[in-house]
């Protein structure tokens, strides 16, 4: 059951009404209950992993914040005759104390749940391989299947004990309100990736009824639901038509595939996650932004600033910057200091932290070479921009070119959304094998043709009119973002008509243009990573 479903749809209609009949002291505990049923009613008999998820996390944090206890009672009752060697050697053994807590009953246990369902397999196949060259007998797979939402709900909980172990954060005491935490459904299968200090506050208050939450709750979701039925669902079967052919398509037909594909992704995921905040905002819950109109990007690493920004966030604050000041960083730089200049040297931390983020990211999305190496294209890209960059600089200055004139912004934005489509070459084969395939006849088979069924295999003249209107809609939705920060409070500026105008043409779209099956169901494309 998906979130765009009838079924859910109307669970979660009697949940809004349920909790805000429970007394607001109470209030998490319907929210606790619903995600636990929509967690069950999901298939998913996994329960174990995420109970011993939320079990490391109770016990790890409350017991790092027993040890901070600990150590200041002691520098307190001993501040007199400690001295100052003394006290920052009594800290750093507390503070190694809880290292031990924040890796062996967080990082080992949740990682290595993660580790062993979600890449176990592909660990297996790549020794089988070594395993059948050497004519040794292959391993077995592992018959396991990864629970729901494990990607994501793994990385909030190790969130969570990060921000415990550097003392940003109090750990809860209540082991039900940290499985709240961790389950809260309607953000378990795609995210956003909830931070604690933010998020867990607002799901454990309760909250009052608000109308203006209902009202824009119901406009966010509306607007999740037009992208996902009317754009992404008529976009699919265009993309899995196209690579479906790819080894008699020319370069030119792949290539407009990686760009529907680029399309297609966006109206899917950034649709899941406005119908996530929308539902969120009608129990008076605000949760993190994940897309920040990202093909208005001008470069790429804007653009992943902009892109799944939990997740971008997410390895930001918790890998990027812990190994961009690690020892091995450091000497990392060291190391080329009789060959690199000064500037170079410098930027070697950097792009050690990039490159363990981007391996990190293209593997975190799915246990494949294909995405390793659409994580790495990704970084190799932002790390030459980065070391680069007083080249591209003497350039422009060389062709007086104005970087805040309209045209070098409009040229820089075009450029980057290509790069973007052109990287979905690698995800867009079914495997390794076929992605490459793909790459090599877009480069070297481009072959040109402009009719329908080179550039718009197997779809008819009515399905690219929905597509296009869709994707008008959004542009001018994109626009009135770009001015007024917020569409929806621009349209609550607007006479009654006009909005109730807006409302029917959304309602009308996703109902007579929408594509859905027999249960009004539809698939998202991120729930499977």
């Amino acid at each position: 059951m998906t979130v765009n479903s009838l079924a859910f749809l109307m669970c979660f209609a009697v949940s809004v009404v349920i909790y805000y009949l429970i007394p607001q002291k109470y209030r998490w505990m319907g929210l606790l209950a619903a995600s636990l049923l929509f967690y069950h009613w999901m298939g998913v008999d996994n329960f174990v992993y995420i109970l011993a998820t939320t079990a490391t996390l109770v016990i790890s944090t409350l017991r790092m914040a027993k040890i901070d206890e600990e150590t200041a009672e002691e520098l307190k009752n001993n501040k007199s005759t400690l001295s100052r060697q003394e006290k920052k050697e009594l800290k750093a053994r507390g503070k190694a104390r809880k290292k031990k807590w924040l890796i062996g009953g967080v990082l080992v246990t949740n990682l290595g749940i993660l580790l062993v369902l979600k890449y176990g397999n592909f660990f297996i196949d790549n020794v089988n391989v070594v395993l059948q060259q050497l004519g040794i007998q292959s391993v077995n797979r592992l018959g396991v299947v990864a629970p729901l939402g494990l990607s994501y709900y793994t990385l909030q909980a190790i969130g969570y004990a990060l921000e415990v172990y550097k003392g940003k954060v109090e750990p809860e005491k209540n082991p039900f309100k940290v499985l709240l935490f961790v389950t809260y459904y309607p953000q378990l299968t795609q995210g956003p990736i909830g931070r604690y200090p933010d998020l867990a506050p607002q799901l454990f208050e309760g909250h009052k009824f608000s109308y203006h939450n209902l009202s824009y709750g119901c406009q966010r979701i509306l607007w999740g639901l037009f992208k996902k039925a009317v754009i992404a669902d008529h976009l699919k079967p265009l993309v899995t038509a196209i690579f479906d052919s790819y080894g008699t398509a020319s370069g030119f037909t792949l290539f407009l595939g990686c760009i529907y594909m680029t399309l297609q992704v966006y109206a899917d995921f950034s649709g899941y996650s406005d119908i996530v905040l929308g539902m969120s905002q009608i129990y008076g819950i605000h949760m993190m932004e994940n897309f920040d109109r990202p093909f208005c990007s001008k470069s790429l690493s804007e653009y992943w600033r902009r892109w799944h920004i939990s997740l971008s966030s997410w390895f930001r604050d918790y890998v990027f910057y812990p190994a961009s000041i690690s020892h091995t960083a450091m000497n990392f730089g060291k190391l080329g200091k009789k060959i690199f200049s000064a500037r170079i040297r410098k930027l070697f931390p950097v792009v050690y932290a990039l490159s363990i983020v981007w391996f990190c990211t293209g593997f975190w999305h799915d246990a494949s070479w294909r995405y390793i190496l659409w994580g790495v294209s990704n970084g190799v890209v932002i790390i030459s921009a980065i070391i680069l960059e007083p080249q591209f600089k003497w350039i422009k200055e060389k062709l007086h070119i104005q970087e805040e004139s309209w045209w070098w912004k409009a040229f820089c934005t075009a450029r980057t959304f290509l790069l973007i489509a052109l990287l979905k070459v690698f995800p867009a084969g079914g495997s390794t094998a076929e992605s490459l395939a793909i790459i090599k006849r877009v480069f070297c088979s481009f072959n040109p043709v402009f009719s329908r069924e080179t550039m718009a295999p197997g779809m008819q003249i009515y399905e690219l009119v929905y597509i296009a209107f869709g994707l008008l809609l959004f542009l001018i939705v994109s626009q009135i973002q770009a001015r007024h920060t917020s569409a929806r409070d621009y349209l609550a500026k607007k006479p009654f008509v006009v909005r109730w105008c807006v409302y029917f043409i959304l309602i009308a779209g996703i109902l007579g243009l929408g594509v859905f099956d027999s249960n009004m169901v539809g698939g998202f494309e991120y729930a499977q990573f």
